[in-house]
């Protein structure tokens, strides 16, 4: 049996697009109608947005389960209850919007790591708080997850140490360059929380090292803890798998290579 797809919408051209590329599908497409939390991304803005477009799926044959958010505005320190809070207000003034003009409303759908608990109320249905499963220094630093929730690392080596920087061997094509402009430096160093990974180029990490702090020797491997942990597995056709109760194990990341 197939499974069901569910794609998101948030115009109604982008529902008559999607309709007219279903045509002679031996299944009728499933559809979210996004809102927008405040996240100022994608997503409708109003209740009466959200009728528009459930009501131009319908008439084109698409069938409308519900709605969903992406609270990224939970992005910041502190902004988690917040968001959270602008997630379920804004999904369930929508899903009472649809459900007074005749839909039925089963899917409220809100998701985004920060606001997995906040969000998690009142007619919220699910929540898809997908960084969750590996965490990142980004999650960490916004109190979304406390530190050991951290449970993915770079292995980088060593490669070079100088009096004033250590390079590692991870680059923008491990760590990415991806960092919030309230974080300070590209990952870190847990062994070494003094040391500030201050500019990557492609392979190489190199850190900024204060007089007096420790850091690691020639050649010696560390664990270095993504600032945003989601390009990083993307970039990455396996990774390690441990357990302290059992042997490692080498994953495949199966959507490697099809972000597009």
């Amino acid at each position: 049996q197939w499974p069901t797809i569910t794609v998101g919408v948030d115009s109604v051209m982008g529902a008559r697009r999607l309709a007219s590329a279903t045509v002679g599908a031996r299944r009728q497409l499933h559809v979210l109608v996004e809102i927008d939390p405040g996240n100022g991304r994608t997503g409708v803005i109003g209740p009466e947005a959200a009728v528009d477009v459930a009501e131009a799926a319908r008439t084109s044959a698409l069938v409308v389960d519900g709605v969903f958010s992406h609270g990224g505005h939970a992005y910041h320190p502190a902004a988690w209850a917040s968001a959270g809070a602008d997630e379920v207000r804004t999904l369930t003034e929508a899903a009472e919007a649809l459900e007074a003009a005749g839909f039925e409303v089963p899917v409220v759908s809100a998701g985004s790591t920060p606001t997995f608990l906040s969000a998690a109320t009142g007619r919220v249905t699910e929540m898809r708080a997908g960084t969750y499963v590996l965490g990142d220094r980004q999650q960490w630093l916004i109190g979304a997850i406390p530190g050991e929730g951290c449970a993915a690392a770079v292995a980088a080596t060593v490669v070079s140490v100088f009096s004033d920087r250590v390079v590692l061997d991870c680059g923008a094509k491990s760590l990415t360059k991806d960092r919030a402009p309230w974080i300070e430096g590209h990952g870190l160093i847990p062994a070494y929380p003094d040391l500030v990974i201050e500019r990557l180029s492609d392979y190489h990490a190199v850190t900024r090292t204060p007089d007096g702090a420790a850091r690691p020797k020639l050649h010696q491997v560390v664990a270095v803890i993504p600032n945003h942990i989601c390009p990083v597995v993307d970039l990455n056709d396996t990774f390690l798998a441990t357990r302290a109760s059992a042997a490692p194990e080498v994953w495949s990341v199966d959507a490697r290579g099809r972000s597009a």
